[in-house]
This record gives structure tokens, sequence and C-alpha cells, in this order.
């Protein structure tokens, strides 16, 4: 689901930005949004499961950090869409979700990709 979204997240960018510079393009626009939902729905699924998977909320080290950073810009993307606000934070937070997700799904971080049990913080006795 990871590389899914992030090639969805890359299509959806370069309609961002075609339709940031040319305003005449209506159905683009709706295809880019149409996208970045599907996004969501990829990213929210990710979530879920390695929630199940782990047994703990998946905020556990950088890697599900970042997924969740993906996940709530992406809510922050759909809310404008369905209040028909401007496009302009649109751009910017789509290419924020595709940066966060490529630094996570990078090669750079392939040892963290696994989810680890939580050691407790305190231990006293």
């Amino acid at each position: 689901l990871t590389h899914i979204s992030f090639s969805i997240v890359s299509i959806v960018i370069t309609i961002h930005l075609i339709t940031l510079l040319v305003d005449e393009i209506i159905k683009l626009y709706d295809s880019s949004e149409k996208g970045m939902i599907a996004i969501f729905l990829c990213i929210t699924g990710l979530l879920v499961t390695r929630w199940i998977y782990s047994r703990h909320f998946p905020l556990s080290d950088l890697y599900e950090s970042l997924i969740f950073l993906s996940w709530s810009l992406s809510v922050i993307h759909i809310v404008p869409y369905f209040k028909k606000k401007k496009k302009n934070l649109s751009t910017i937070t789509a290419s924020s979700v595709i940066f966060t997700q490529g630094f996570a799904t990078s090669g750079l971080l392939t040892e963290i990709h696994q989810s680890a049990i939580l050691v407790p913080a305190l231990q006293s006795e």
C-alpha cells in the first residue's frame, strides 16, 4: 500500500502543479482531488494494518511517524476540497505528502519498516 500511494501522490502532484499554472483545466483538477482521496484511503489502510499487526498505535518509529504525517497532510488536503476553497493550499499539502512519503519509503530507512514491540519507558520496582 505504501508504494501504491506513493505512485498516486507522484501523479497527483504533477496534476496539481499543472492546474496551479493553468486554471482552465477543471476536469484535471477534479481527477487530482479524487487521486488524493485514493491516497488517503491507501495510507489509512496501511496505518490500520500496522495497528492491528503491532497491537499499538503506529507511531513507535520514524517510518510510522512519517506515514502518519502524510496521512495528516492528506486530511488537511481533503477538507478544503469538500468546502470548495482555493486550490493553492492543495498544491502545498500534496507536495508535502510526496516529500514525507518519499523519504519514508526511500532506501535510507530500510531497517525501520519492521514494526517493533514498544518497551515501557519507566520500569519501576
